[in-house]
Parts: C-alpha cells; structure tokens; sequence
C-alpha cells in the first residue's frame, strides 16, 4: 500500500473504514508467509500487545510511513491487527452449528 505525501497527510488511521482496508491489506500479504514467518508475526505482534508503551516495539506494528503518535487506541489496533490475521478467510454460517451446554451420561463423546 503506497501513498502520496499528500494522501498520508489525509489518512486517519484510527478511522474504522481505513482500518479495515489496511488491515485487509496486511491479511493479503500475510496469507502469502509460510506457517514459521506467519507464527513469528503472530508472536510478535502479541509481544508488542504485551507492553505497549514501548515506543521501538510500537514502531515495529505500524507502517513506517506514519507517525507512532497517529494511533489513538493501540491496543485496539493490534487487536485488529490480529483478529484480521488470524480469522480463516471464509465465513461461517452460524446456523450450521448446534450448541450443547450438557454433559451426557456417558461425558463428552467426541466418536460422532
């Protein structure tokens, strides 16, 4: 994702529409990692969310081209951040699925 200048200047990152298409763009170029590069960023990524307030770890998690100070929320944008990396890319149709809060007689019973 490149920008102009001018456009950097314009781009709020803390706007949820922008997000998500920066985020769309970081699952893109994440999807093409192979799994050791994919659980690196993962782990980092999470590290960063573990202490926020360092400013070197903070840079790692935000393009380079935008001032650390840009985000109001960080840990809601490295949760964004990771949610859109980790969420399989295909939608899960809730109806599919059947909800049981009860063990059985016999326990769980995972044969089926």
């Amino acid at each position: 994702m490149s920008k102009s200048d001018e456009e950097l200047e314009r781009f709020d990152i803390n706007s949820a529409a922008n997000q998500k298409i920066l985020f769309g763009k970081m699952r893109h170029s994440f999807s093409t990692f192979g799994p050791i590069s994919k659980e690196n960023i993962i782990n980092g990524l999470n590290y960063v969310l573990a202490d926020l307030s360092d400013d070197s770890l903070w840079r790692c998690a935000v393009p380079h081209d935008l001032p650390l100070n840009r985000v109001v929320d960080r840990r809601g944008y490295l949760e964004g951040i990771l949610f859109a990396l980790n969420t399989p890319p295909y939608s899960t149709n809730v109806d599919d699925f059947v909800l049981i809060d009860e063990i059985g007689p016999s326990g769980l019973d995972y044969s089926a």
